[in-house]
């Protein structure tokens, strides 16, 4: 990976959806502390998060509710980037080792060492899933100024406040289920700092 991490460039991203579906993740699955939720695009997201990575070149990925991880292998499928993944609770994770992923226990907006013009994506899944803590977080963002991709997972109806969230979001937004989560993924294009479309 690259010494010098600049800031993340305008992008155009087409989430391509063929290529989502076909995308090798073995390796990936095979550290997994849960293999069984790398399932096929559309039952699970890390297809989907692991095709975003490609989209970014030398940049940093938050993950905001590592659990036991899954999310942040997902991201650091291009090597070229680094993930920082956040929980309050350690949950297992740590026991994942692979050179471009960094865990620490602590809540993100008190990372003082994160420089925000090189963070392309931050993925939010945090308990409870109650559509609070995701608006706050976009608030903190909004306030540094930071613009670029957001994804979000359980936007749908199983999760209704959550669901009432994405749907006040005035940025804009895509629904990604199809190759996401089945519980509800979404992508938010938060400053519309990027062109995104599908293919």
């Amino acid at each position: 990976m690259s010494e010098t991490i600049t800031k993340v460039p305008d992008t155009t991203i087409v989430l391509k959806k063929s290529e989502i579906r076909n995308l090798d993740v073995f390796e990936l699955e095979s550290v997994s502390l849960n293999a069984n939720d790398w399932l096929s695009a559309g039952q699970s997201e890390y297809r989907l998060y692991a095709y975003l990575s490609t989209c970014f070149n030398d940049s940093v990925i938050l993950d905001v509710g590592t659990r036991v991880g899954g999310s942040a292998l997902a991201l650091s499928y291009n090597e070229n980037n680094r993930v920082i993944s956040y929980d309050l609770v350690e949950q297992g994770a740590s026991k994942i080792v692979k050179d471009n992923i960094e865990f620490k226990i602590q809540d993100f907006r008190e990372d003082e060492t994160l420089n925000y013009d090189e963070i392309s994506i931050i993925m939010i899944d945090v308990d409870p899933h109650d559509g609070v803590q995701e608006v706050e977080m976009m608030e903190f963002l909004n306030d540094k100024g930071w613009k670029g991709i957001i994804l979000l997972d359980d936007i749908g109806p199983a999760w209704p406040e959550v669901q009432d969230m994405w749907d006040a979001i005035e940025d804009p937004t895509i629904d990604v289920t199809e190759v996401g989560h089945m519980s509800g993924t979404g992508l938010v294009n938060f400053g519309s700092k990027h062109t995104v479309g599908w293919e």
